[in-house]
């Protein structure tokens, strides 16, 4: 159980969910009909929803619906990659970095959410009664959760998709061709241990083909010097065959 179904807010948050009883109600209705996709997603049904859109309105919708104390953010970005897999427009266990770009335009995706938050928060009443205490009134119609216009919401996860497809997984591949040409290369030379090696190099590909001097010392008891070495060389040569001394990306990674 990720969490227990919480009550709306206090004063001065952008956002309140849907009063609780309002709220079990939609996520059994969305679940349903999330649940339901595989089944109308294949051939010709005139139903079938495009993939991104289903993810975005499921994501959006979770965040929106707000049903527990923490973690819906995550949640929501969660079940955006796997409804692309359930719809098997992403091979199962592969993943479209698209959190990554999210990241990046954070701005823009709090814009995507806020064009349905801030009219949703001005059809609540608050009161302060005391202490932490407050009187919350919805003084909207139920319809305000049930029908959401989606379409800012799936412009911007369709832009942050094509810029993961086009910029991010090009540079994970980069950065994964990258590790695994030096780990190669260090194991078949030193006997060091795995878990080690690939922190090791995790750590000289992030910072331009350099072990930091606390990273030497902490590293200093299990892995000998020479392969420390070894390791920033190899790095370091594997980077200069880059025009910028980078892979596409890599200090994003």
């Amino acid at each position: 159980m990720l969490g227990k179904i919480r009550l709306p807010g206090a004063i001065g948050v952008s956002y309140l969910p849907p009063p609780p009883e309002l709220c079990e109600e939609l996520m059994s209705a969305l679940m349903e009909w999330a649940n339901g996709l595989s089944e109308r997603h294949g051939g010709s049904d005139p139903d079938r929803v495009p993939a991104l859109v289903a993810g975005t309105v499921i994501s959006f919708g979770f965040v929106f619906l707000h049903p527990f104390m923490d973690g819906n953010g995550r949640i929501s970005r969660f079940l955006l990659h796997h409804t692309l897999c359930q719809l098997r427009e992403l091979p199962r266990g592969n993943l479209l970095p698209i959190s990554i770009a999210m990241k990046r335009h954070e701005g823009d995706y709090l814009a995507a959410l806020e064009t349905f938050s801030k009219p949703a928060r001005e059809q609540w009443r608050v009161n302060w009664v005391d202490a932490d205490h407050h009187d919350f009134h919805f003084k909207g119609s139920e319809n305000l959760y049930r029908y959401w216009d989606a379409t800012q919401a799936v412009t911007f996860t369709l832009k942050m998709a094509r810029e993961a497809l086009r910029q991010d997984l090009k540079a994970e591949t980069h950065y994964l061709a990258c590790f695994d040409h030096i780990y190669r290369s260090i194991d078949t030379r030193f006997d060091v241990r795995g878990s080690d090696l690939s922190r090791l190099v995790m750590m000289c590909l992030s910072h331009g083909g350099k072990l930091s001097k606390n990273r030497r010392k902490q590293f200093r008891h299990q892995v000998p010097e020479d392969v420390l070495n070894a390791i920033e060389s190899e790095t370091q040569l594997l980077l200069g065959e880059f025009p910028d001394g980078n892979p596409i990306g890599l200090s994003e990674i």
